[in-house]
């Protein structure tokens, strides 16, 4: 019996299409487009409509700048980019089916690039493992994320986007065979840092529950301070008055491509870690236009929501990738001298950035320099932030946090980034053999490893708990031992890896002690 391509929404029919035996339903809106009095606003339900929509094209991607060379490539938009970006997409195993499993997948891409419609990922995977799959464009950059005084929002209007999406599937996914108490929210590198806002914003309450963050930057969000400090940047560079929001909105909707041009620019800047300038919060973040923390949306910072118990209360499954940062030398993104290196340990480690060189090295006698650079700012930028995060989730949640770490070294780019940012994507949605998969991982990479990771996912997605029996027992993480469960050429759990590494990171909320004091990692 052919499976139904018309599905009913709240605000009316969409008719999609089967695809390899998966239902897909592309380009519904979940909100209006965010234009003149709506921009810099919440997002607005969309208006009905009569008869059937056709639902076969991907909506517009949020407007964005696209990014240089293969970066541009692996995780641009892939598709045409415009005002009217709030939609989503839904793949289903059958829309006639009841109580399926939900993925709701939040794109990464430095909350300024990428869409929906990533060419790095397959979403027909999960749908043909018996998930029912919904990716999200929301508003990116200027528009996403720019922090107003006195705006309820608090300039989380990308994060608010999401909840919106979040409302929508709780309103229409069982019209598509999904079940609107089994959700889980997932994303990659901002898509996941977007994921821990969401668990610590209470409008997402009851939303979803489960939680997946790969590669996540929880620690810091921005500050309102620091959002101040980009604003005023922002204006100053497209020649608006302080405080003057309507000439801002003006400039944005009369020069779209003067802004992309300036936010990219600033993207650039931040980059540097140009602390004198920026103050060393924006120096030490990846971007300077993200969630911010202090508002109804984002009340704390997602670590010490966590610490206090405030986090939502679902499953959580976190984790990083080995080689994080490598992919930046590897590539040229960023070049670095060996006198650069030591200023940055010494930067970060003030009066012993030479012995956290030495303690990095131990593990690594063979590395360069910029070898060590990359495994600290792997730390700084996704592992120390993730493991607060596990830390305090589990805590608070025993039995309901489970922690991995890829170390599956990428033959891509002549080996050169090993399990770098991004590489675990194409396991985890079983996609080793598209071009994308292919161009990030090699020609050759291991199925067995995308069956078994894929296969976890399924398994925390339906279940709550990643375990199967092609991997090691895999034990519920906990804040005392840190259990990780190592995605290689052979898996194994690992307690605390490399924590003699992470204990070099010192917590101003504990009077400077180690953030992550080492619990003598080792595998069992």
């Amino acid at each position: 019996m052919a499976k139904k391509t018309v599905a009913s929404t709240t605000y009316g029919q969409v008719r999609g299409t089967i695809e390899e035996g998966v239902a897909v339903f592309r380009g519904i809106p979940y909100a209006k487009a965010p234009v003149g009095a709506l921009r810099f606003a919440g997002p607005v339900p969309p208006d009905p409509w009569e008869g059937e929509r056709t639902a076969v094209a991907y909506g517009p991607a949020a407007p964005q700048p696209r990014p240089d060379g293969l970066a541009g490539e692996l995780f641009g938009a892939n598709h045409p980019t415009g005002e009217d970006c709030l939609s989503l997409n839904v793949w289903t195993p059958d829309p006639a089916a009841e109580g399926l499993p939900v993925l709701v997948w939040i794109h990464g891409g430095a909350f300024l690039f990428g869409g929906s419609g990533d060419q790095l990922i397959d979403r027909a995977a999960f749908a043909r493992s018996g998930i029912v799959v919904v990716t999200v464009n929301y508003r990116l950059g200027l528009d996403g994320y720019l922090y107003l005084d006195g705006d309820p929002a608090g300039g989380n209007y990308g994060t608010l986007d999401q909840i919106a999406a979040l409302h929508w599937v709780r309103e229409n996914i069982a019209a598509f065979g999904g079940d609107p108490a089994a959700v889980t929210i997932a994303g990659q590198s901002a898509g996941a840092t977007a994921v821990c806002a969401l668990l610590a914003a209470p409008p997402a309450r009851g939303l979803f529950a489960r939680a997946i963050a790969q590669s996540a930057y929880p620690e810091p969000l921005l500050s309102p301070e620091s959002g101040r400090i980009i604003r005023r940047e922002l204006q100053t560079r497209l020649g608006v008055d302080e405080g003057d929001i309507e000439a801002l909105r003006a400039v944005r909707e009369q020069d779209p491509e003067r802004v992309s041009a300036v936010l990219a620019e600033l993207f650039a800047d931040v980059a540097g870690r140009d602390a004198e300038r920026f103050g060393p919060e924006i120096a030490a973040l990846m971007n300077p236009l993200m969630p911010i923390v202090g508002g109804p949306v984002v009340p704390q910072r997602p670590v010490a929501a966590g610490r206090d118990g405030r986090l939502a209360e679902v499953d959580l499954l976190i984790g990083t990738n080995h080689d994080e940062f490598r992919i930046v030398f590897a590539l040229g993104m960023m070049t670095v001298d060996d006198a650069t290196v030591d200023a940055v340990f010494e930067a970060t480690f003030p009066g012993r950035g030479g012995e956290a060189l030495a303690v990095y090295a131990e593990d690594r006698p063979d590395a360069s320099k910029v070898d060590l650079l990359a495994a600290l700012e792997t730390d700084r930028s996704y592992r120390v932030g993730s493991t607060l995060l596990a830390d305090a989730h589990a805590d608070h949640n025993p039995g309901r946090t489970f922690g991995y770490r890829f170390s599956w070294p990428s033959a891509a780019f002549g080996g050169a980034v090993g399990a770098a940012h991004g590489v675990e994507l194409p396991f985890v949605f079983d996609a080793l053999r598209t071009p994308m998969g292919e161009a990030l991982t090699g020609a050759e990479a291991p199925q067995r490893l995308a069956d078994d990771i894929h296969r976890a996912w399924v398994s925390f997605i339906a279940t709550g708990n990643p375990g199967h029996d092609d991997l090691p027992e895999w034990p519920a993480y906990d804040s005392r031992t840190r259990p990780v469960l190592e995605f290689a050429a052979a898996h194994r759990v690992v307690r605390d890896p490399s924590g003699h590494e992470l204990a070099q990171w010192r917590d101003p909320a504990s009077g400077g002690q180690p953030a992550l004091p080492d619990r003598e990692a080792e595998s069992v």
